[in-house]
């Protein structure tokens, strides 16, 4: 397959507003691809080189991109940098420059070869090469080509393409239907590289997918928790429950191969070096493989306090990262172990996963054992759930002693009791923003004056709205947000976004917020659990509370099938005994 050829595949990619219709066309594209081809094909339309979980990055910023461009065309780079300006969009800008370029009709593999090429320049006049490297590159494409190149240079393709939608695509392709996306699913929820599953798939089929393997440095899709309203419900549906605190942090998974240690986070970013103390502890650990599942959080020893997620999520940086760690050092606490010394430990029942988790770190003053106590009492879960409360964290987490590791699932083996609120809705819930309304009045200079939010439909691999957000954030937020925005706006309704508001600008679906409301009600406008001319849910008076893309991406905020559960919670607390 040729760059042209793909290049026709993503402009009809970016142009269309149905989701079947992204799927089809992604089928339609998957057909015409070799499997050698599937593998970096499957990368470059999420706009990477690699899997999520790898820290290769491209490298090339704006400034270089202008340079790269004016070197290509001849042009002089203030001139790149005016049109730029008029254009909004460097894509364009090479377009447009390019319009007499090259017909050469370069091979996919090779593009992508030469970007890793591009994104290994490193050291004395790596600059210089990178912009070089690039610039070559562009000349070598036909305008439409250059388009692209440029935007997947920058992350900034406007596919709106899920990790569902791609497996979704894959099914459709060998069978014209999504019948496979299961099997393709429990795969990707092992391995979390979808171009590993695309080149496995298409090599040797179903078979081939089933048998992918949990391996120590692919990182494992977190299995997720369940929400309950209250100590009673939970041991009348589970009974006998093994009851862990819930941390505030943020979720990391630690994969050790001998001395080779890497942190990955729950959306699949690697933390190995931002969490050098982390990396350091495991590296230390006897074992020679392991997988260990856990949270991180800033602790302080001496006041034997938790730190707030705000000042455990600033440990993300690429600066300072050896200050960073005197002043805010991090510990984790462990609590599940996923994979020892070549054995993997899903499929044991949960309780002799946790024995082993106190046998691998015991010694270690980094990595801690979360506290666990098991109960079939209510007195005693609720209790338990006070007693962490009191110490700063958001509740407790409760799991079936018997239960396996589920990668990836999120199910009634694990569940949430998280603190209670004055309103209604008993818990926070995590929202993704899709799009903003002008500000009015003093917002006028923010730029912003509400916020569309969504909560992801997992059935469907979509975001449905579920309200307009305009409290909780200071003036400085507010400018943050916008700032944000700007490098997410798109020009029409992504297509993954249901929604019957218009907002004046739609975003791409990305940032995630944590909101608190007084309650769900039902709502004509908003399209979560909205059904034919059933209305859907909204939020009553909700409110920001924080910024989590540290830990979350989009398609790990709160779902369609959560919120129909904390409104049906709801309804039953306000129903006469």
């Amino acid at each position: 397959m040729t760059v042209s050829e793909l290049s026709t595949y993503l402009d009809r990619l970016e142009s269309t507003s149905s989701r079947n219709e992204l799927v089809k066309t992604l089928a339609e594209l998957y057909l015409k691809s070799s499997p050698v081809e599937i593998q970096p094909l499957t990368y470059l339309i999420q706009g990477r080189l690699v899997p999520f979980f790898e820290p290769v990055e491209i490298g090339l910023g704006e400034k270089l991109v202008i340079a790269a461009i004016a070197q290509a065309f001849a042009t002089p780079a203030d001139e790149v940098a005016k049109l730029f300006g008029r254009l909004g969009d460097l894509g364009l800008v090479a377009a447009k420059l390019s319009a007499h370029g090259s017909s050469a009709e370069l091979p996919v593999t090779e593009m992508h070869a030469r970007l890793l090429e591009i994104a290994g320049a490193a050291g004395a006049g790596s600059v210089e090469k990178k912009r070089s490297l690039f610039a070559a590159l562009l000349k070598q494409v036909d305008p439409n080509s250059a388009k692209h190149l440029v935007r997947i240079a920058l992350g900034r393709l406007r596919l709106g393409i899920g990790d569902p939608t791609v497996l979704d695509a894959l099914s459709f392709a060998r069978t014209g239907d999504r019948s496979l996306r299961p099997v393709l699913e429990g795969a990707y929820n092992r391995a979390s590289d979808l171009g590993l599953i695309a080149k496995t798939f298409w090599s040797g089929g179903e078979d081939d997918v089933n048998a992918l393997k949990v391996t120590v440095g692919r990182p494992i899709r977190s299995q997720l928790a369940e929400r309950l309203p209250n100590p009673e419900a939970v041991i009348k549906k589970l009974g006998l429950v093994a009851v862990q605190p819930k941390y505030d942090g943020i979720r990391v998974q630690i994969h050790k191969n001998g001395s080779v240690v890497r942190v990955f986070s729950r959306n699949l970013e690697d933390y190995t070096v931002m969490f050098s103390e982390l990396t350091t502890a495991a590296r230390g650990l006897k074992d020679e493989t392991l997988i260990l599942d856990g949270e991180a959080i800033a602790y302080s020893k001496e006041l034997e306090e938790y730190l707030p997620f705000q000042l455990t999520a600033s440990r993300r940086r690429q600066h300072g990262i050896e200050q960073a760690a005197l002043e805010l050092p991090l510990v984790a606490f462990v609590f599940d172990i996923l994979y020892r010394n070549g054995r993997d430990l899903t499929e044991l029942p949960y309780e002799e996963r946790l024995a082993l988790v106190d046998e691998v770190i015991a010694g270690s003053t980094v990595l801690l054992p979360a506290p666990i106590i098991k109960t079939d009492s209510v007195e005693v879960l609720t209790k338990t759930l006070l007693d962490s409360i009191s110490q700063g964290l958001e509740g407790v987490v409760v799991k079936r002693p018997e239960s396996k590791y589920q990668a990836g699932a999120r199910n009634f083996n694990w569940v949430k009791l998280k603190r209670h609120t004055s309103g209604e809705l008993n818990d926070t819930v995590d929202l993704v923003l899709l799009g903003y309304y002008f500000g009015k009045g003093k917002r006028a200079e923010f730029g912003v004056g509400a916020l569309l939010a969504g909560v992801y439909d997992a059935e469907n691999d979509r975001f449905a709205t579920i309200t307009k957000l305009g409290t909780g954030l200071s003036d400085a937020e507010w400018r943050q947000i916008r700032e944000r925005a700007d490098k997410l706006q798109v020009e029409q309704r992504p297509a993954r976004v249901d929604s019957i508001l218009v907002p004046d600008v739609w975003l791409k679906p990305e940032v995630v917020v944590e909101v608190m409301a007084d309650e769900i009600t039902p709502s004509p406008r908003h399209t979560a659990g909205k059904v034919g001319d059933e209305p859907g849910f909204a939020l009553r008076f909700p409110r920001v509370v924080s910024f989590r893309g540290a830990d979350k991406g989009p398609e790990d905020a709160t779902t369609v099938k959560e919120i129909a559960q904390l409104f049906r919670q709801q309804r039953e607390r306000k129903q006469p005994a």
